[in-house]
């Protein structure tokens, strides 16, 4: 048994002893021949092969390698964000206006452009502000320019750009409001269309004709167009304006057209040749119309007027409709419209909440359905045939003014009266104008002569010297 164990062993160990020869004859038969890609391989330089295992290599190259190239672009993109992201950026030259258009397509905080010496400014591929876009007090700039700019969270502010001539914001679509101011030499600009939102709009000292791509905003807090030499077209379809509408001081050729118009809060127009609110309804506070060059102004749906309803120097005013007014809660003021022969338009009128006052030529005051007038009147025309004594001497015996005092000029008689708050005539006088002195004349305006005040002043003092050398003889 032993023998054959043996037997097995010694044939093992010979197979293993032909094994290796055969395996050292291969290799000296390819010995010297090329190796794969031309590869020599010097056995005496060979290091020793890493043993950690692969695993934990890859995770050392991550968490050492990786992270370092990471870092950097990191570094890169928080520098970019932190460029971007600001209070105000200052804009003093073109290298700083560079930088932040490449680095920012959204600006985050108010953009600010001054003491810039280009006459072009570019806002290049930015995209989006959010704060105000502020360039003011550069009069070299001509052209202000940005092609793919499509928001301004905040303000589009110009200011004393006394040489700009173009505007070109093609995509601009929405911003909360545009202040332009001292832009004389601006003929044109150029927003994206239909822009149906905005807070604020005001538009003062610049070449413009009309207020273009601004028209179909449909609700506003301030319309203001003032001081704009050439504008000839207001045209708005704006619905409710909740703080100011004020036109004034434009071209004398000037057309107001808001045809949608139903609620405001103040309304302000002077100096237009035309103006048509056929859907006003309702005016919060003032509504004036004050040096005008129109024959007519029909509101013919206004409703009431929650402050002053001014009607004031307008030379070639004839016609007015307002005949649905019910309410004035403040003053009712009509003056020196010289062409209004008869203050007759407001037959529905029931209660004014202030004074009436009435100056000019008229010969008519016919408000058929008023009752209170919360205030005093005094009314001046110089008509022989305005009839005073319907104010002064109620058929019913009781005033409908309850402010404390009458006073009804013609151009015959001088007729005054006081009230009580119940309406209860304490006193009438009247005077005819033969026998009424300058003074009296006079008497309930606003108007001072400023003309004879140093005479006034002379006179006082010379009569305090006379009197101070009368008492020193006296002693």
């Amino acid at each position: 048994m032993k023998s054959g164990i043996r037997y097995i062993l010694l044939a093992i160990w010979a197979a293993k002893v032909i094994q290796a020869s055969d395996s050292q004859r291969f290799l000296q038969k390819f010995e010297g021949a090329v190796r794969p890609h031309s590869i020599n391989v010097d056995g005496s330089r060979l290091e020793k092969r890493s043993s950690t295992p692969a695993f934990e290599i890859l995770q050392e190259e991550w968490s050492v390698e990786a992270p370092k190239a990471g870092s950097k672009k990191i570094g890169q993109l928080k520098s970019a964000t932190e460029a971007c992201r600001k209070d105000v950026h200052k804009i003093y030259s073109a290298a700083d206006l560079a930088r932040i258009r490449h680095q920012c397509k959204e600006v985050i905080g108010t953009v600010h452009i001054v003491d810039f010496t280009d006459s072009i400014i570019d806002l290049g591929t930015m995209e989006k502000i959010q704060g105000n876009l502020i360039i003011e007090n550069l009069p070299q700039i001509v052209k202000i320019q940005a092609s793919r700019l499509n928001e301004i969270s905040g303000t589009l502010k110009l200011d004393s750009l006394t040489s700009l001539t173009d505007l070109h914001f093609p995509s601009l679509q929405h911003f909360e409001a545009i202040d332009w101011k001292v832009v004389p030499t601006l003929t044109a600009f150029n927003l994206a269309p239909n822009i149906t939102s905005a807070k604020r709009i005001i538009i003062s000292d610049s070449s413009l004709v009309n207020i273009g791509g601004l028209q179909n905003i449909e609700e506003l807090e301030v319309l203001n167009i003032n001081n704009n030499r050439y504008m000839e077209n207001v045209d708005s379809k704006v619905k409710r304006i909740f703080e100011q509408l004020s036109i004034s001081a434009n071209s004398r050729e000037l057309r107001v057209n808001l045809p949608e118009l139903k609620w405001a809060n103040n309304i302000t127009i002077r100096d237009a040749s035309s103006t048509s609110f056929p859907q006003l309804q309702y005016v919060n506070h003032s509504l004036e119309f004050i040096e005008n060059y129109f024959e007519s102004l029909p509101l013919p749906v206004l409703k009431s007027v929650g402050g002053t309803l001014g009607l004031l120097e307008n030379p070639h005013l004839e016609q007015v409709d307002f005949s649905n007014v019910t309410n004035i809660q403040g003053g009712l003021m009509i003056a020196n419209n010289s062409r209004i022969q008869s203050i007759n338009f407001l037959p529905q009128l029931r209660e004014i909440g202030g004074a009436i006052q009435f100056f000019g030529t008229f010969q008519e005051i016919s408000l058929p359905l008023l009752k209170l007038v919360r205030g005093s009147a005094l009314i001046k025309s110089t008509s022989n045939v305005l009839d005073c004594s319907k104010w002064t001497t109620p058929v019913s015996g009781n005033s409908i003014i309850r402010g404390g005092q009458i006073i009804c000029n013609s151009g015959r008689v001088q007729s005054s009266a006081r009230v009580s708050e119940d309406g209860t005539l304490l006193g009438r006088e009247q005077k005819e104008s033969a026998n009424i002195s300058d003074n009296e004349r006079n008497s309930g305006s606003f108007i001072v002569d400023k003309s004879k005040l140093p005479a006034f002043g002379f006179a006082l003092a010379l009569g305090w010297i006379a009197a101070l050398i009368c008492f020193l003889i006296s002693q």
